[in-house]
């Protein structure tokens, strides 16, 4: 036990060495490692964890709470190349934002609490979806016997990146905004393809702060925002460079200049109807909820999620559920020439996150599509 204390305490002061120390080269902490008889891949583990550092801008305060992120990164990478060996995962991980956090401090950090509306309590499991306020409710065209009313004819791939109108991904922090940030995303793209512009870049500080239909830092819902846009005194919402992200809950700023307008919003139905979600995404990106609670996903770099996840060897192919604990602005979708369906989902995490901030996830998976996914979504209507 002294032995593993020594080398433990010997660590400790390696790492602060080479976080603070210019001068200590790799040969002299190599051979202090060997001399401590510390494996030298430790180092190696040492040297990827300061360029994760450098590429994410991150420090910290005292040289104990950077031996506790080495910690958490090592034991992420080495979950995550376990998992990329994995011959079942259909996707791949990575470093991301969150490699020094551990699974725990992640879903504290940024998943919703017990009192949230995004809670498990709200977890759907009929086809008729859950009791949830909304201004209209979209039905599906009516299907008749002798195929007298024909199904939409919807384009066999949609990407609204390619067409101008989808904001580069930006960042919610610690902050449980991701329900503002998709609202957002949803109505800049919606405002662009009614307006043939560019799309504007919205506040999400805003509704954070103004908004009393929802919780700002402790989550909300996106027909709530939309809802709040369309009722609030001044009609709209304004521009991130006129009320800018701060990541926490303010004191709400009256009087700022509306930029963009809302008449309506309407949700796809009934819960789990990806045909009808698929032809809502066609005509603009749709804002949609969904349980990101298995570890792999903060993780994910590439690839089609189809929610499974290799945890220690174990392969369990449901990892999700359908608790509503995420939200995310669907921006297309389309197939891989092997015939997997998948949705374009763009996140809150920057575009360190994922395949440059979005996602590639499963589509048609019943009853809910891929992780609640399709349990529901809402559109803004300009």
């Amino acid at each position: 036990m002294s032995n593993m204390v020594s080398s433990m305490a010997a660590l400790a002061l390696l790492v602060a060495a080479a976080f603070f120390t210019p001068s200590l080269s790799l040969q002299q902490a190599s051979r202090a490692l060997e001399n401590h008889g510390l494996d030298g891949e430790t180092l190696l583990m040492l040297g990827r964890f300061h360029g994760w550092m450098a590429a994410h801008g991150r420090s910290y305060a005292t040289e104990e709470e950077k031996l506790r992120r080495f910690e958490a990164y090592r034991s992420n990478m080495e979950f995550i190349e376990a998992a990329n060996r994995d011959s079942r995962m259909s996707y791949r991980l990575g470093e991301t934002p969150f490699t020094d956090l551990t699974h725990n401090e992640f879903m504290a950090m940024y998943g919703s609490s017990s009192s949230n509306p995004l809670s498990e309590t709200m977890v759907i499991t009929t086809r008729a979806g859950p009791v949830h306020e909304g201004t209209t409710v979209e039905e599906p065209p009516p299907r008749r016997a002798n195929n007298l009313t024909a199904p939409a004819v919807l384009p066999l791939s949609v990407d609204w990146r390619d067409k101008g109108v989808v904001t580069p991904p930006k960042f919610q922090g610690t902050c449980s905004s991701c329900w503002a940030f998709t609202s957002v995303a949803t109505i800049e793209s919606a405002h662009a393809i009614s307006t043939g512009g560019d799309p504007p870049v919205l506040s999400e500080q805003q509704l954070v702060d103004c908004d009393t239909l929802n919780h700002g830092c402790s989550s909300g819902w996106m027909d709530k925002a939309f809802k709040w846009v369309i009722k609030k005194n001044d009609g709209g919402i304004t521009t991130e460079a006129a009320y800018p992200y701060t990541g926490k809950k303010g004191k709400c700023q009256t009087g700022k200049p509306v930029a963009v307008t809302l008449s309506d919003y309407k949700k796809v139905t009934p819960a789990g109807n990806e045909a009808g979600l698929m032809e809502a995404v066609s005509k603009q990106p749709v804002a949609a909820s969904f349980d990101y609670s298995d570890p792999c996903f903060k993780h994910y770099i590439g690839g089609v999620y189809d929610g499974g996840c290799s945890m220690s060897g174990v392969y369990t192919k449901g990892a999700c559920q359908t608790a509503q604990n995420h939200g995310l602005a669907l921006v297309g979708y389309g197939t891989k020439p092997d015939g997997t369906k998948y949705w374009i989902g763009k996140n809150s995490w920057s575009d360190k996150w994922g395949d440059n901030g979005f996602i590639y996830l499963l589509r048609d998976s019943p009853p809910l599509g891929l992780c609640g996914i399709a349990a529901l979504p809402f559109y803004p209507i300009i």
